[in-house]
């Protein structure tokens, strides 16, 4: 919003100034405020740092006091005084405004001293009309120019999301070539990395990454909030470790897509006649955005873009030269708990017979994604299975691989 004031005694030549300048702007775009004396501007300059000033050179100190003999070098002396006055708030331009031709050459090179624009305001011409236009509109331009520059600063094309340390050094590595730099912001408690990736397409993406330093679905929802509300993403992504689910088709290091997250913790804790407490599960559902689900099908089914992720991984050291890791679009489920009980996968699996993985934070990113109506992919690797012979040999692997496969997708797909 361009916020005007116009400081000028006489009430006809505020409404002409406003008739010229409304018209240019929609509404919501322009706020003007009035004053009609030197104290009365003083006051608004104070309160309030506005883009233009159109002021008048010639006016009273005091508001409807007739007595009071009128400064014709009113309007300098207040110029004079923003520039040394603390209390007052510099405005962004001002346009001088005179009816009389000898103050208008003599105050005009003061004004120009000052880079300021002075206007002869004539009743009997419309040259003024169209100055003033051309300057309102430069100012206009200037502070949208300006707006966009701001949020092109703070504005990035992708997130990236860990949960711990490990998977989130790992994935910088993933990005191979890629040069990460570090972005603190005041008030957030992350560090962010920062690159540019340029795709087969020769397309260019900024891409903001950063680690929540905890499991957990909270500190997941915070940090994508974060994401994209201050740097406006319209994706995350969420890459690491994953438990899988052992039902004879997933194996360890294998990657997983998440076509929906399920959230096993909902629900209520009811107590049955006898005292027992029992938790009595919904099992909310929230699905992945279908645009990515459906790049990451057309992504996976192409031999040659799993034969670069395996040897990347297999260049790394991570893994076996005759194994290969495979990539699944699926079902997994997410809750607040690390899972070593077969019984208890077996009553998820009730609900839903084609769950393959489970994490803690997959959940709050899909419902963050939804709820700002944004897109999110969730792309883990199982580095164990939910039993009670829980490792931790996989996790490099996994995080590095789960980042692989993400580096290639953007490079390839998007």
């Amino acid at each position: 919003m361009i916020t005007i004031l116009i400081l000028d005694d006489v009430q006809e030549k505020r409404e002409s100034l406003k008739a010229v300048i409304q018209p240019l702007f929609t509404t919501g775009e322009i706020s003007i405020d009035e004053a009609d004396c030197l104290v009365d501007g003083r006051e608004k300059l104070q309160m309030k740092t506005y883009d233009l000033l159109i002021l008048d050179m010639v006016l009273p100190e005091h508001k409807n006091d007739q007595d009071q003999e009128i400064n014709h070098r009113g309007g300098v002396e207040l110029m004079e005084e923003i520039y040394i006055n603390q209390s007052i708030k510099k405005p962004t331009q001002i346009i001088g405004l005179t009816e009389y031709e000898g103050e208008f050459s003599e105050q005009q090179k003061e004004f120009k001293d000052k880079l300021w624009y002075l206007l002869f305001y004539s009743r009997k011409n419309n040259d003024w009309k169209n100055q003033l236009k051309d300057k309102v509109c430069q100012l206009g331009q200037m502070k949208k120019d300006l707006e966009a520059s701001i949020f092109n600063r703070d504005k990035y094309d992708i997130g990236i999301i860990c949960a711990l340390s490990e998977e989130f050094s790992q994935m910088l590595k993933a990005f191979a070539g890629s040069q990460w730099d570090t972005k603190h912001v005041n008030g957030l408690p992350f560090v962010f990395k920062t690159t540019t990736i340029t795709t087969s397409h020769l397309k260019d993406y900024r891409i903001i990454a950063a680690c929540a330093n905890k499991p957990g679905i909270c500190t997941t929802s915070v940090l994508a909030s974060t994401l994209y509300n201050r740097f406006n993403v319209d994706k995350i992504f969420m890459t690491g470790i994953t438990a899988g689910i052992d039902n004879g088709v997933v194996s360890l290091d294998d990657i997983i897509i998440a076509d929906a997250i399920h959230d096993y913790a909902s629900g209520k804790i009811s107590e049955s006649e006898n005292g027992d407490l029992q938790f009595l599960k919904e099992m909310n559902q929230i699905p992945a955005s279908r645009q990515l689900i459906s790049l990451v099908s057309d992504f996976i089914s192409d031999p040659e873009h799993m034969r670069t992720i395996n040897n990347t991984i297999h260049d790394a050291n991570l893994k076996e030269e005759k194994d290969n890791v495979s990539a699944y679009i699926s079902k997994t489920v997410c809750g607040p708990f690390v899972v070593t009980s077969s019984s208890f996968i077996d009553k998820l699996k009730k609900d839903e017979r084609k769950l393959q993985a489970l994490d803690m934070e997959g959940f709050a990113l899909y419902t963050t994604a939804h709820t700002l109506d944004k897109k999110a992919l969730w792309i883990k690797a199982v580095s164990d299975f939910a039993n009670i012979k829980k490792k931790d040999d996989h996790h490099k692997t996994c995080s590095y691989s789960s980042g692989v496969f993400l580096y290639e997708f953007i490079r390839e797909m998007l």
